[in-house]
């Protein structure tokens, strides 16, 4: 070991030591600081020492170690149906049975991006999440409309140094924003995942507005069917199941200025479809083609048959079934399939956002931050699903807003990323 990296680690030491201090004191700095990271800095800028280091990936562990011994997480069914996953992978690397890769992003960009929302949800930083997701994203969606119309992307510019995440993408000729995020699809998800926080949080009934608002347009801009349909879905989830959070009025009002945005952008995105021709058709020809690979898989473990070895399988679910086998990939649906019931019986924005994205994932695969965002709001969800965190507004919030339905009692108010393999 040279001096220079000696010194170097030691440094990283010190500074990671201060800043767990930091976290342990004030969670709120955690809960801000995750977010930003995962909002504006590119997952594509790794540290690679033994495996690649995302930045989200080294703030979730230094918060999870900074509060460890402060939270208290009470396990239920998908905390150890999840971390089971975990144990049982590192298992079945050891055996030889799915790839080190595979590992890594199950421990690495799904579990631990979970144990940073379950660790914050459960010393109640779940409404600070919704606040600080409304300021950040509603940043996010300004910058994403500066960069459809002056075709810039300033994290591209600043911090791109030639990686191939780092370039502009076209569709009919028209930019396809993308943030900070490496890849207009990932953007999208997030803008639509970023709904029924937005709507849940505390600002005032304008703001909010505003900021969905901002939003769709958004996700309009990113050309992107995922992030149009996610965004959609969030909307119409949050107006149905979030009615505690929102008075009629303001949701309505909600309805009305998508509908206003809609009228208005839609058929601009629609002529940037037809004139990306075949583009567009040919790439959902090909999910479709996916399905083609489902009896290649193995029952346990990665699938060996060379049909399979594609650059690019845009199909979460069937990505993990490649991975990880048939076996796992029906229990995970199993999973996926239970939160969304939960998500409509006991509503919370976290799995709010996650059920509107799980349609989604029958077309995209994760990638970069998006897979963060995604299991982060997991965790906080599920953390508000067993009593931590936010249990919404206080009865007040609605008086003031005007709602006509009467406050539910406290027991009912708690309810219920690298490249894309």
């Amino acid at each position: 070991m040279s001096v220079e990296t000696l010194i170097t680690g030691l440094l990283l030491v010190g500074v990671g030591g201060w800043g767990v201090l930091v976290i342990r004191r004030y969670p709120v700095v955690a809960t801000v600081g995750f977010l930003a990271v995962v909002m504006f800095v590119p997952a594509w800028l790794t540290i690679s020492y033994g495996v690649e280091w995302a930045p989200t990936m080294i703030v979730g562990l230094a918060i999870v170690i900074g509060m460890f011994g402060t939270s208290t997480v009470r396990p239920v069914a998908f905390d150890i149906v999840l971390l089971g996953f975990g144990a049982v992978g590192v298992i079945a690397e050891l055996l030889g049975i799915i790839t080190s890769n595979s590992l890594y992003w199950l421990l690495l960009w799904w579990a631990l991006p979970y144990l940073v929302g379950r660790t914050l949800g459960s010393v109640g930083q779940a409404q600070a999440v919704y606040d600080t997701v409304a300021v950040l994203i509603a940043v996010v969606a300004v910058l994403a409309v500066i960069e459809s119309m002056t075709n810039y992307n300033i994290f591209d510019a600043l911090l791109g140094h030639g990686s191939t995440w780092a370039q502009l993408q076209y569709r009919g000729g028209r930019v396809r924003a993308e943030g900070a995020f490496g890849h207009s699809i990932a953007l999208g998800a997030v803008l639509g995942m970023s709904v029924p926080m937005v709507w849940s949080s505390r600002w005032r009934p304008w703001a909010r507005l505003s900021v969905i608002a901002l939003v769709s347009v958004a996700a309009l801009l990113t050309f992107s069917r995922i992030g149009m349909l996610t965004t959609m879905l969030a909307l119409a989830a949050s107006f149905l199941l979030l009615r505690q959070e929102m008075s009629a009025r303001v949701r309505w009002a909600i309805l009305g200025a998508g509908a206003v945005v809609a009228a208005v952008l839609v058929p601009t995105v629609m002529n940037v479809f037809d004139d990306a021709g075949t583009e567009a058709t040919q790439s959902a020809d090909y999910r479709t083609f996916l399905l083609t690979l489902l009896p290649k898989l193995s029952l346990f473990g990665q699938a060996t048959s060379p049909a399979v070895d594609l650059s690019s399988i845009d199909s979460e679910p069937l990505l993990f079934g490649v991975r990880y086998g048939l076996v796992p990939l029906v229990l995970i649906l199993v999973c996926a399939l239970v939160g969304v019931v939960v998500a409509i019986r006991r509503p919370n924005p976290g799995l709010v956002s996650i059920a509107a994205m799980l349609p989604g994932l029958t077309s995209v695969a994760f990638l970069l931050q998006f897979t963060a965002f995604f299991w982060f709001a997991a965790g906080i969800g599920v953390s508000v699903l067993v009593g931590h965190g936010s249990p919404g507004p206080d009865p007040g919030r609605r008086a003031l807003h005007g709602d006509e339905t009467a406050p539910q009692t406290a027991a009912a108010g708690v309810r219920a990323a690298g490249p894309p393999g």
